[in-house]
């Protein structure tokens, strides 16, 4: 690791890369649990209609959260 200490904008990238990845993985961990309520609740209400796996479930979340979700800063 020679080359991060002579050149240290190098290592801020890199430890900046690392705690993007890590936020990315565990964003993607916390989505992908809470889909699984929402494809359980979506089986039982419409399940003679069309079953749906989790990761359909995952999208379902984003999508409502896209439509639904809060906009702006909440100021009047």
């Amino acid at each position: 690791m020679g080359v991060l200490d002579d050149i240290p904008i190098l290592s801020r990238i890199i430890d900046l890369a690392y705690t993007m990845l890590l936020v990315i993985l565990i964003s993607a961990i916390i989505g992908l649990v809470l889909a699984y309520p929402v494809q359980l609740l979506w089986n039982y209400v419409f399940g003679e209609l069309h079953y749906i796996t989790v990761l359909q479930a995952w999208a379902l979340n984003v999508l409502a959260g896209i439509l639904f979700g809060k906009t702006g800063n909440g100021k009047k």
